[in-house]
């Protein structure tokens, strides 16, 4: 027999259909076959089958023949919906070489007698602890094979495959078998190397995604024991209720994976669309405002006959849910016109639906009996010319709804994946809500796979058009402690219409006021106007007394809220106005950094406690050198800081904690500056009033009685380290205030160092001398 040499894949169908050619792709590459975009060329040729529609088998009924008088020699392998269908098998038996149903597909290496290519395989460990090698790998196994994936920006993840729902006119659970869904880790781990690799698109895919359930694994316990409830949607998670990690849970998971990527998902079924999953792609910013939702038809008679387990009436509910939560969010359906037994009053009833939903889009597919469904069983009674009379009808109404909905964002500012070059050379992408987009006048080179921000100007049935829009302006405060940042940023958004954002490590805690120089008194201006009572303007702030001083609150959860808050005050027309001594957390921001959502580990933070610097810097050392070689001196000496690397690095083992990506905004930086002799009176006074104008020691007297240890208010240092010592009799009075003003000139330098760094690193800092 000839050596295989090459191959070429056909895919015909849905989205798992392409999936799965992606893991033949990667299994045939495995063992050293190549691919050639030429069939001729092909030694072998699968041809990935789908027995949905007719056409989809007429089309395979073509191509067979074809293929095989073009290429005598070419091995032809039949895989997908139709490869168990003796009915087929018997018409296409001179032709086709081997009938594989795609679970098999680890017993093609058998078949065809190849040989792995051990150069560029790297086995994945089988559940038992042994590589998979050929003939190791269980055939129900098969979505465990590492595919090949044909896009750089999208990927499709199967997080299951087969159906249990046995709708009348569908052949997908007699071809691919009753539902198996993939572990949970299994599915976070691809997800995970895919936004590693850039990815900007996670596609999680299944027949039914919405029946999707895994037990709870040992490794993901320890993750979710963590929360009492979901940081996202607060409800309770799998751990607390005892129960499977369910569809809802899995999105919240991929949702907290650090990276600046999207996520969508599909097929859901309307029975199965809960109020919990409504709720978490409502909050999970991640998760794309698209839902598809097939009804198939709109008529109860009929989606009883087609065994569909809903109602008419439970189908608009769910609709009015999704648009409640998400009152952006696009809706698109599929539905089967024809169907046996659908009466001009039935059909009626479906163009009623489309009327009242106003999709963005429908996929209308003309009823044909399939082989072997219960449907087929049924007489088909609407002729071929209704059917398609049908079709059109539904079409003409869908286009003019899609086209209402999107003049809907004619003016408005979207985000927009971009996928490629149209031929006319317009770069062309997807909204989050799935809105095909041309963008013009966009001259960038190598922008696909950006995510971009467009200004609609054009809306079309099925399209849109738009512009790049110019980035929204973000003012920047930083400086030294003491250096006047507050008085500065107040006066700026009186000036600009503008709102702060703090940008302080401290300031997040509540009750922690004197020692973080919150001065909120600074917000509220007093206006004199002519003969009248003065007026009080108070300036809006942010990120301020969002946390309790006894929990951890870290700079990914910052950064999240800081997001937030600027998409906010832009999306009100405000200015933001960053203003904060945290050079740290002001270079996340502007550098635009992805950072990790790695939720803190207590047991291992209060064996790292017991370390010192030096300890846990050769800790973070032996885990990841590169990392390290990353750290400044005030990282280096900060232990708090070091035990949250280590922390990060432990549980993702990713390369760094944080990575930059593309920033939407752009951002002013005002540093502010005092010559060394004036900035250290400036902090003795501002100490001195602390102490003893402000009553500094009696805040930490009363944080202490509320429950704060001195041990962690040590760790916020200055102020609070410091006074909880005095407080303590491990210092004096005098003792105190000379500790802590030498603390604190220390840590202006730092912050000054910081920021010089920022600048050689390319940061544009307009220095304001005082």
């Amino acid at each position: 027999m000839k050596k295989l040499g090459t191959y070429n894949i056909i895919t015909i169908g849905c989205q798992m259909n392409k999936s799965d050619s992606e893991r033949v792709a990667g299994y045939l590459q495995n063992y050293g076959l190549l691919m050639v975009g030429d069939r001729k060329k092909a030694d072998l040729i699968i041809i990935n089958t789908c027995g949905v529609r007719q056409s989809a088998e007429d089309r395979v009924y073509g191509l067979v023949p074809k293929i095989k008088k073009e290429n005598k020699q070419a091995k032809i392998v039949i895989t997908g919906c139709l490869s168990l269908r003796e009915d087929v098998q018997k018409r296409l038996e001179k032709n086709v070489d081997i009938w594989l149903p795609i679970v098999d597909l680890p017993k093609l290496a058998e078949k065809l007698s190849l040989k792995m290519n051990t150069k560029n395989y790297t086995p994945r460990p089988a559940k038992c602890g042994t590589p998979l090698l050929r003939g190791d790998l269980k055939c129900g196994d098969y979505l465990n094979i590492r595919p090949e994936y044909k896009s750089k920006i999208s990927a499709f993840v199967p997080i299951g495959n087969g159906c249990n729902n046995f709708c009348t006119y569908c052949v997908v659970p007699y071809a691919r078998g009753r539902e198996v869904y993939r572990p949970t880790d299994e599915i976070i781990n691809e997800v995970k190397k895919l936004v590693e690799n850039g990815y900007k698109e996670i596609v999680l895919i299944a027949q039914n995604v919405n029946s999707y359930k895994s037990p709870l694994e040992r490794g993901l316990r320890g993750v979710l024991s963590r929360h009492k409830t979901h940081p996202v949607s607060g409800s309770e998670t799998p751990l607390q209720r005892g129960e499977f990690i369910d569809f809802s849970d899995l999105l919240k998971m991929v949702n907290d994976i650090p990276g600046d990527f999207w996520i969508r998902f599909a097929t859901s079924h309307p029975k199965d669309m809960s109020d919990e999953l409504i709720k978490t792609v409502a909050e999970c910013e991640k998760v794309c405002h698209h839902i598809h939702l097939p009804a198939q038809a709109g008529d109860n008679r009929i989606i009883k006959a087609m065994n569909r387990h809903y109602t008419r009436g439970h189908y608009i509910g769910l609709i009015k849910k999704i648009r409640q939560a998400m009152p952006d969010a696009s809706i698109t359906t599929d539905i089967i016109v024809g169907f046996p037994g659908e009466t001009k009053q039935a059909f009626n009833n479906t163009a009623k639906l489309f009327r009242e939903i106003k999709y963005d889009m429908a996929y209308i597919a003309q009823y044909s009996p399939r082989s072997g469904t219960a449907a087929a069983k049924l007489v088909d009674d609407v002729e071929k010319k209704e059917k398609k009379n049908r079709e059109e009808e539904l079409m003409k109404i869908l286009r003019k709804t899609a086209l209402e909905n999107n003049k809907n964002y004619i003016g408005q500012e979207v985000e927009v994946l971009i996928f490629g070059k149209s031929k006319d050379g317009k770069y062309f992408g997807y909204t989050q809500t799935n809105k095909n987009v041309k963008i013009a006048n966009f001259k960038e080179k190598n922008a696909i796979g950006k995510i971009v921000k467009v200004k609609i100007i054009s809306a079309q049935d099925f399209g849109l058009e738009g512009e790049i829009a110019e980035k929204k302006k973000v003012i920047v405060i930083v400086g030294t402690t003491s250096s006047g940042k507050t008085k500065l940023g107040v006066k700026m958004a009186r000036k600009y219409n503008g709102e702060i954002i703090s940008a302080d490590s401290r300031q997040v805690y509540k009750g922690m006021d004197v020692g973080t120089g919150k001065d909120l008194k600074e917000y509220k201006i007093k206006s004199k106007i002519k003969n009248q009572k003065s007026k009080i303007t108070n300036i809006p702030y942010h990120l301020i007394d969002v946390a309790d001083p006894k929990e951890t609150f870290d700079l990914a959860q910052w950064y999240k809220m800081a997001q937030a808050a600027l998409s906010d005050i832009i999306d009100r027309g405000k200015m933001p106005i960053v203003v904060g001594g945290a050079g740290l957390y002001a270079q996340a921001l502007v550098d635009g950094y992805s950072l990790s959502d790695v939720k803190p580990d207590d047991v291992l933070r209060k064996k790292l406690e017991k370390k010192n610097k030096e300890e846990l810097f050769e800790m973070l050392k032996k885990i990841n050198s590169v990392f390290v070689c990353k750290l400044n001196n005030s990282e280096k000496n900060n232990k708090r800081r070091l035990i949250r690397y280590i922390e990060i690095l432990n549980q993702e083992r990713s390369r760094y904690a944080a990575k930059k990506k593309n920033n939407k905004y752009d951002f002013e930086i005002f540093g502010l500056t005092y010559p060394r002799e004036e900035l250290k009176q400036r902090i003795y006074k501002r100490l001195m009033d602390r102490l003893e104008k402000e009553d500094m020691v009696g805040e930490v007297r009363g944080l202490h009685k509320r429950g704060l240890s001195w041990e962690k208010m040590e760790s916020f240092g200055l102020e609070y380290k410091f006074v909880s010592q005095y407080l303590q009799k491990k210092l004096s009075y005098d003792e105190m205030v000379k500790k802590l003003y030498i603390a604190t000139c220390q840590y202006a330098k730092r912050q000054m160092t910081w920021l010089k760094r920022w600048e050689k690193q390319g940061a544009k800092i307009n220095w304001i001398s005082k």
